[in-house]
């Protein structure tokens, strides 16, 4: 298994330990995202890429 492979299974996790509610929400942020990345374009995977890199310097 790769390290990010591992990455995955880790937020599964900790996705699975929320309330439902919680759940809920984050499944729909997923979805969203899982949507703007959909058409494979260059813009939302920079866009997400910069989300990534920000949420690395907290």
């Amino acid at each position: 298994m790769t390290e990010e492979e591992q990455t995955v299974l880790m937020f599964k996790g900790l996705i699975a330990e929320l309330s439902e509610e919680q759940r809920s929400i984050v499944n729909a942020y997923i979805d969203q995202l899982d949507l703007m990345l959909a058409d494979n374009s260059t813009e939302a995977t920079i866009a997400l890429g910069f989300v990534g890199a920000r949420l690395q310097c907290l």
